[in-house]
């Protein structure tokens, strides 16, 4: 090289002073373009710097070490071989004690590392950052056979990288290195690089095979995705949620009429029958609610049998669709209403018009106008609701919603009164009684209302439902515990169509035509006797038959069993508590749907199932289930603190096994946590100079 200051040996000069001496040369420059090297291996998309004084202008890379600051520099030119400023210890050897760089490096993205010049300003024109390794055949395209000092070379670069905390290294192997095979992948082995195999059959080999920059990025997104070191998998629920599978809805157990309707409306609409079986008990909790009671063991009136039915199922689940058909005979119902309705209240209107000013004021007073008979709402406050109640304008209602979001995020679950408002609820539920408080001013609105019901039927998403479900204060009074839960599978994909099932009409389905007409006559009258302690229009209790009461026994004792410590439901006593009296209501539903006059052995044990069934569903949700920290849940958190601390990624693991929670300190008791983590996706190992560390997922840090 002759700089522009001759007489100053490399040695002399500083990597900053040589590069001031130097021609910036910028992409948009003719003489940069035009530049024999750069017309051999391509263009950059950043400056270079290049020797304005020699004839035949090399050009002059910058050198960083893993911190990137620049501590070398080295002059190259086609052909030649790559002269090194050198130090005291490296004179003899002029070893490069960093590498060259462009693009930008960032330790959570791919860094491409190349001993390759070609390869090198190739790479540069792409978005991938590249670093390059400086040997001394650099620019010499005849010499291809490595030497020993390269590997150690090419070594020395991936382990500055990788202890700055780069941890995404990759290196492409050219195929005329085919036969130094076991070297490259020695490395492999040994540090934290992973090699993109060009001279694999399927891969298209050599990057001079590439002219556009396009090409270039598009073999390496190809090249990094088939090898995908460093994507991990979804994380998976360790230990405790993975030991809780799926049940299926138990609809053999549900009765005939029931469980028909549950299968057609399945068939014709192509949901899960965990979906439409919670739609049709809602459908019949309805119009049971209204005529009888559940048996309860200390009151002789009993309780109501009004369920809470709650449903997960994602966007074009077709829960709409399900909901409509079950309920197709309430809504005729409730339409033939709304027309009487109608008629009766132009009726009044009419009436009301025909009378002069001081007969007005009388005739309001003796003859109220009619009220809308509707007791279905989709969205509707408890203020509201109360108010219907107390008002006496209906004494059964249901809040039915395939939109969960309307109930979990409107205004009664939003508003400050939120507490009140689940006391409410849970009163409605226990009871069936509701009281509303107006204020001073507005005290015609007040009072109480007793012997009303209420059914909810919610459906919603798992987005909407989950930040519901971990809830604190949902869980913690009771509001939740009182719902019966299913988490459907997911069908989308499955629901495949031919000739044949288009040609099927629900409409002409005999199952749900009998179910439709059997809702039809349940909602009309009463079809069972007045009991002799039930004044008209009032309820009576459907009771338990003996063989029944040694199953509500039996379901007690199981249940109360799997709440001790240890047991299945221990860290769900709140939802299993309750679970033998949903199973008696849901017994009384059945009981009246079917026309029967008391809860037999296989009604009680059909609602037994559908509640094993629940408590299974609510065990799934972990956010939910109050799990014990275990070992492998300790292992984890120390790592994510130390990492987090040390504000790495990795950690060498024996280190790392020294400092674990103290019975996790011996070989098989760490290893045998880790290997669980490893297996769920939490961390990895990766060898570093010899060395085992530890890589924890990425996304345990954000």
């Amino acid at each position: 090289m002759n700089s522009t200051a001759p007489n100053f040996h490399y040695d002399s000069l500083k990597p900053d002073f040589i590069l001031t001496q130097c021609n910036t040369l910028n992409p948009d420059d003719d003489a940069f373009l035009h530049h024999p090297v750069i017309e051999r291996f391509g263009s950059p998309e950043q400056p270079i710097f290049v020797d304005q004084s020699s004839v035949k202008q090399p050009l002059i890379l910058s050198i960083y070490n893993g911190q990137l600051e620049l501590v070398q520099y080295a002059v190259i030119l086609d052909g030649e071989r790559v002269e090194v400023t050198s130090d005291g210890e490296n004179r003899d050897k002029g070893l490069a004690k960093g590498f060259a760089y462009y693009g930008k490096l960032q330790k959570d993205k791919p860094v491409i590392i190349t001993y390759n010049l070609e390869a090198y300003f190739k790479i540069a024109q792409t978005g991938y950052a590249v670093a390059l390794v400086v040997l001394p055949t650099l620019c010499n395209a005849n010499l291809t056979q490595f030497k020993p000092f390269d590997f150690e070379q090419i070594q020395f670069v991936i382990n500055l990288l990788s202890k700055a905390g780069y941890r995404q290294l990759y290196m492409p192997v050219r195929p005329e290195h085919i036969q130094l095979e076991p070297l490259f992948k020695a490395l492999e082995q040994n540090t934290a690089v992973r090699l993109l195999n060009q001279f694999q059959a399927d891969f298209g080999c050599d990057l001079s095979h590439y002219e556009e920059a396009e090409d270039v990025q598009a073999f390496f997104d190809e090249a990094i995705e088939r090898l995908n070191p460093n994507k991990w998998g979804e994380l998976l629920p360790l230990v405790q949620a993975s030991t809780i599978t799926a049940t299926t809805y138990p609809i053999h157990a549900i009765p005939t009429l029931a469980r028909q309707a549950i299968q057609a409306i399945s068939e014709h609409v192509q949901a899960p029958i965990a979906m439409t079986a919670q739609c049709v008990i809602g459908a019949i909790s309805h119009i049971a609610q209204a005529y009888v009671n559940a048996p309860d063991p200390f009151k002789e009136q009993g309780e109501p049998c009004g369920l809470f039915l709650l449903t997960e199922g994602q966007s074009g689940s077709r829960k709409t669709t399900s909901r409509n058909l079950a309920d197709r005979a309430i809504i005729k119902y409730e339409h033939k209403q709304y027309e009487q309705y109608r008629r009766e209240l132009d009726q009044w209107k009419s009436m009301l018009a025909g009378l002069d000013k001081k007969d007005k004021s009388t005739f309001l007073v003796d003859t109220p106008p009619p009220h809308d008979p509707i007791t279905r709402y989709s969205d509707i406050t408890l203020e509201s609701l109360a108010g219907l109640f107390v008002d006496g304008i209906i004494q059964n209602a249901s809040i039915s919603s395939d939109e969960a979001a309307q109930f979990f995020s409107g205004h009664t679950m939003k508003s400050d009164t939120r507490n009140q408002a689940l006391g409410g609820y849970a009163k409605l539920f226990d009871d069936g009684s509701v009281e509303r408080t107006r204020s001073k001013s507005n005290l015609n609105g007040s009072g109480r209302a007793y012997d009303v019901r209420l059914t909810f039927n919610l459906q919603g998403q798992h987005e909407v439902l989950s930040d519901a479900l971990k809830d604190p204060v949902l869980r913690g009074q009771g509001f939740l515990p009182r719902f019966i839960l299913t988490i459907p599978e997911n069908l989308a994909g499955t629901r495949l169509q031919d000739a044949c099932h288009q040609a099927n009409n629900a409409n002409l389905d005999q199952r749900l035509i009998a179910f439709w007409n059997r809702c039809e006559y349940l909602l009309d009258a009463s079809p069972l006797p007045l009991t002799e302690n039930q004044e008209s229009g009032g309820r009576y209790v459907i009771q338990m038959n003996d063989e029944a009461k040694q199953i509500d026994l039996d379901f007690y004792n199981e249940i109360e069993r799997l709440q001790a410590k240890g047991q299945h439901y221990e860290y769900l006593q709140a939802f299993a508590s309750r679970a033998s009296q949903l199973a008696r209501r849901l017994a009384t539903v059945f009981a009246y749907f079917e026309g029967l006059n008391e809860i037999d052995v296989s009604t009680l044990s059909s609602a037994c199932d559908v509640m094993r069934h629940s408590l299974g569903e609510w065990a799934r949700y972990a956010e939910i289930e109050t799990v014990k920290e275990n070992d492998v849940e300790k292992l984890i958190k120390y790592l994510q603190h130390k990492c987090k601390d040390g504000k790495t990624n990795c950690l060498h693991k024996t280190v790392s096994m020294k400092g674990a929670p103290s019975h996790l300190r011996k070989v098989k008791e760490f290893d045998s946590c880790l290997n669980e983590l490893i297996e769920f996706n939490y961390v990895r190992l990766m060898a570093i100079n010899r060395s085992t560390y530890i890589e924890l997922n990425p996304l345990l840090l954000k």
